[in-house]
């Protein structure tokens, strides 16, 4: 098997481990998801990932934690610590202490003081019941964000379809991602899935405020119009639909922290939480702007608060 074969491996097990943590993970339920072998596969999965499969639920979890904290202030730590997959309160906080190096309540309490949680980049959330909420279109307008900074946005809630995707996965930070858009192009384009129509699309697993940068897991895609049979160390997926805040922008490389920001502070004057993960649809080519400047969607899956 060569390495983007293992590779392809890895990813399948990540996206499974990604949208189930709060569920039971077992190493050898989880190798049954690859043609490896329990011992093979966690030995390819430290090597490829740089820390044990064990490691990465237990981050990830925390993680997560962390976002919830912040972002829902109603939820005890206890429910959190259940919410993420932990089966024992204590567990959760003796580990929780461990990696951040404060205590859950502390951490909530000093994220909370320093407003934060307008920038909260993901948010998972499966176990509350959703409810419809008003729904809106903001046209296009000038918003201020810190530092006196206005960006030109327009904010809708909407609801957007799945879509299915073709990827090349990222780690690090997400402004780097050139190289796995490379990797995409050179096995999209001798297979004819890139059209003149097509549309490129990031996906953003990690809030890099919680993740340290070089354990930052990110998606270079193209959209497809169903899922196709991959090969190498390119996988294949379904992103799922739903309700979704929607900002689109007009803006130059280096103000995409803005936009995100800008969309991170309506979402607050809303009163939206943020329910999933979040992503970037291109609807232009760079180069052919007369100011090279991206026509960009940030689309973040929300619920009422």
């Amino acid at each position: 098997m060569t390495q983007h074969q293992y590779s392809k491996q890895v990813n399948i097990v990540i996206d499974y481990i990604l949208f189930n943590l709060e569920k039971p993970l077992l190493v050898d339920e989880l190798s049954k998801l690859t043609t490896l072998s329990t011992f093979h596969f966690h030995r390819i999965f430290t090597h490829e990932v740089g820390e044990s499969i064990a490691k990465f639920i237990l981050r990830k979890r925390l993680e997560l934690a962390a976002i919830i904290l912040v972002d829902n202030l109603s939820i005890t730590v206890t429910n959190i610590s259940y919410e993420v997959g932990f089966s024992s309160v204590n567990v959760f906080c003796r580990n929780f202490k461990k990696h951040f190096g404060v205590t859950a309540e502390a951490y909530r309490k000093i994220n909370t003081q320093q407003d934060s949680k307008n920038s909260q980049l993901m948010r998972k959330k499966n176990t509350l019941d959703r409810s419809y909420f008003h729904y809106f279109c903001s046209e296009k307008s000038f918003i201020n964000i810190k530092g006196d900074k206005k960006m030109e946005c327009k904010f809708e809630i909407k609801e957007l379809p799945e879509l299915h995707v073709v990827y090349y996965r990222h780690y690090g930070a997400y402004d780097l991602m050139q190289e796995a858009y490379g990797k995409l192009m050179q096995w999209v384009l001798p297979r004819g899935l890139m059209m003149p129509e097509s549309k490129l699309l990031s996906v953003f697993h990690d809030n890099p405020e919680v993740t340290k940068v070089e354990s930052l897991i990110s998606d270079a895609c193209l959209i497809v119009d169903t899922l196709v049979k991959t090969d190498g160390a390119i996988n294949a997926r379904t992103i799922a639909g739903g309700t979704f805040a929607v900002g689109r922008f007009e803006i130059a490389i280096e103000e995409f922290p803005q936009a995100w920001q800008c969309v991170f502070q309506l979402l607050a004057e809303h009163g939206c939480q943020i329910a999933g993960v979040g992503y970037e649809i291109y609807h232009n080519n760079r180069d052919e702007h007369p100011e090279r400047k991206w026509i960009v969607d940030i689309c973040i899956p929300v619920m009422p608060k």
